[in-house]
């Protein structure tokens, strides 16, 4: 019979300001296939950036477990990435974190940060399989609270503690269960996420801010010398629904643009315009239908916009 290992982890953030993670600490519980700890470990790293105000003010519930001075005295990301992607990369084991997805990117990032090869590895993510069995959605200490976890012994935001009270929670599922840890993740097939799919939501997620702060330029704006002018004097709101798709949203704005009207992200009617929220189909909702028309708007289709734009 081959043996497998399970590599618990969890990552602190110094700050993730626009959207990038910097790594602080990566705590890791390794354990063998009946969740014995073979070893544990909290690998401290310094930042290298500023640690958000709230991480050190007693406030937000969330406290790191060193001080500033302790983080900055460790070496970097870079020092250990030989060491962290045998970790995350040894054959023959699992990877598995409570809101893993999160710890994917930020490892991610810090890659990328240090213009090193992305560690290409998949995670179980203990968060969405509880959330899905049991209809709820807890902290990791209320599922190891649950679970009979005596959380005495541990710091929250502590990366090695929370791996730790992850890889308990996980246990505690399997002897309820009845079922080998194996067992249990290899009929939840669908709660692992890759780096590859971190990546992509990441590109996603900065192609989506790209177009809709390409849409927010437009917003406020009329043509100085339009193309067309079937729509001069008149001012529209997109609902929230035409503006997911954020590919269309900034087609339909330019469009508007170049026709000689104008785009606001909250439409007023005023002397020299009329004012249109545009929906896909009319709400069937008389309040926001009143608040449209006491504003002194009126509603459209987007069928009917596009009519006025041929």
């Amino acid at each position: 019979m081959i043996h497998k290992s399970y590599v618990f982890f969890d990552c602190e953030c110094a700050n993730t300001y626009e959207g990038i993670g910097k790594i602080c600490s990566l705590g890791y519980v390794i354990c063998d296939d009946e969740l014995n700890v073979i070893e544990s470990e909290d690998v401290v790293m310094n930042p290298e950036c500023e640690f958000d105000w709230y991480l050190f003010s007693g406030k937000g519930g969330i406290k790191l477990a060193y001080s500033k001075d302790y983080f900055r005295a460790k070496p970097n990301y870079e020092s250990y990435y030989k060491d962290i992607k045998k970790l995350l990369t040894t054959g023959n084991r699992y990877i598995a974190g409570f809101a893993v997805s999160n710890d994917v990117g930020f490892v991610n990032d810090a890659c990328e940060r240090y213009n090193l090869p992305f560690i290409q590895f998949r995670a179980f993510d203990l968060e969405r399989y509880l959330e899905k069995k049991y209809e709820k959605k807890q902290k990791l200490a209320e599922w190891a609270q649950e679970f009979g976890v005596n959380l005495e012994k541990f710091q929250t935001h502590k990366s090695v503690d929370d791996a730790m009270m992850t890889m308990l929670c996980l246990k505690a599922e399997c002897k309820k269960r009845g079922l080998s840890v194996e067992e249990i993740i290899n009929e939840a097939k669908e709660m692992f996420v890759s780096n590859e799919q971190i990546l992509q939501q990441a590109e996603e997620r900065a192609y989506r801010r790209e177009m809709t702060e390409k849409i927010s330029r437009l917003y406020g704006k009329v043509s100085p010398k339009p193309h067309f002018k079937t729509l001069l004097g008149k001012k529209f709101e997109l609902d929230r629904k035409i503006l997911r798709d954020v590919d269309y949203a900034f087609e339909l704005v330019k469009r508007i643009y170049d026709n000689g009207g104008m785009t606001v992200e909250h439409v007023f009617p005023d002397k020299s315009s009329q004012a249109f929220v545009v929906f896909e189909n009319i709400p069937d909702n008389p309040h926001l239908l009143k608040k449209i028309t006491d504003r002194g708007a009126k509603t459209m289709t987007l069928e009917e916009l596009e009519e006025e734009l041929k």
